[in-house]
């Protein structure tokens, strides 16, 4: 898991070279990316840089979504190529005549695409965890847009995103796992404002599948008008002291004046009530860097995490276990 950690720099070089002639030929008037869990979180961050010039959308479930647009793409976003919604998503868009990109490492997907003649952004890192190759599937799924004319140029944006990043993983370590001692024997709760949503979104997940623990997210301003009253009774329903929240604010120089007033007052008033707060500074000169320098944070803190509660950090077999018994009880797909 360290290694992982201390290569996720490389994810995106070798991703921009693997990927460098990707694309996908015609004109589109929106994108759905079609993935689950991991698989999905390339797609989210895509939407949180707001790099395509269509509308773009992630589903998570079988099929498809209803389609609003005439000549949609979909994006089919599977590491293992085996994730049964996304095998159902390609299916539907095969069925339907949409074009189609797969976004995997290998599997059936990829079997699927090359038999159909459908592109693929190759997530060239076997053998590793969906959640842990983010940055590299990611990238590719980015330089496939590019080339296709769907986002900006990104190259260079990538490439120069890709030094900061190396330069900082292992400055990262040391705040992360001061967080991560703060945080043993807590639920987290990760709030941030938009981009870093995506931020606080990616933390609670690395929390889940790293460290094995709870953890919630919320977005600022929208947590201010409904989340934060949960939180203003906590001593009627815990008996203990303090309650085993922990709020976890990340936060940016440039976040905006209105919601940076409403995370310091925000934060004063979890206090009050006896949540403990801690704040993470996400650090970088643009938002590619802030987002890409959170997604090393959040591995980092969820390392430490299951260091501390002596668990392996790799395999989710609650998710395998998961699988096997759906099989068993539904059949295959």
């Amino acid at each position: 898991m360290r290694d992982i950690i201390l290569n996720q720099h490389q994810q995106i070089l070798h991703s921009l070279e693997v990927n460098k002639n990707v694309r996908v030929e015609g004109s589109f008037d929106e994108i759905i990316v079609s993935g689950m869990g991991g698989s999905a979180l390339p797609g989210e961050l895509l939407s949180a840089l707001e790099l395509a010039t269509i509308p773009l959308r992630v589903h998570r479930d079988y099929g498809l979504p209803h389609i609003t647009g005439k000549k949609p793409l979909i994006i089919v976003s599977t590491y293992s190529g085996n994730t049964e919604e996304s095998l159902s998503a390609y299916q539907a868009a095969r069925q339907a005549g949409y074009a189609l990109l797969a976004n995997t490492a290998g599997g059936k997907i990829e079997e699927w695409s090359t038999r159909d003649g459908v592109p693929v952004a190759k997530i060239d890192f076997p053998g590793m965890q969906p959640r842990h190759t983010l940055l590299a599937s990611f990238t590719g799924l980015a330089m496939a847009l590019s080339n296709s004319g769907l986002t900006r140029a990104l190259n260079d944006e990538l490439t120069t995103a890709t030094e900061t990043l190396k330069s900082a993983i292992a400055s990262i370590e040391a705040p992360a796992k001061q967080l991560a001692k703060k945080l043993a024997g807590a639920i987290p709760v990760y709030i941030a404002a938009h981009p870093l949503s995506f931020s606080a979104r990616n933390f609670k997940i690395q929390t889940h599948e790293n460290a094995k623990a709870p953890a919630f997210w919320n977005e600022l301003p929208e947590m201010n008008h409904n989340e934060m009253v949960g939180f203003t009774e906590l001593a009627a329903h815990f008996k203990q002291s303090p309650p085993p929240f922990h709020a976890v604010f990340l936060r940016s120089s440039d976040d905006h004046p209105r919601t940076s007033a409403r995370m310091d007052i925000t934060a004063d008033l979890y206090a009050e009530w006896g949540v403990p707060v801690s704040t993470f500074e996400i650090k970088g000169a643009t938002v590619m860097d802030k987002l890409f320098y959170a997604a090393v944070a959040g591995l980092w803190t969820t390392y430490f995490l299951a260091e501390a509660a002596h668990i392996d950090p790799v395999p989710v077999a609650g998710v395998e276990n998961f699988k096997k018994k759906l099989e068993q009880t539904a059949g295959s797909v």
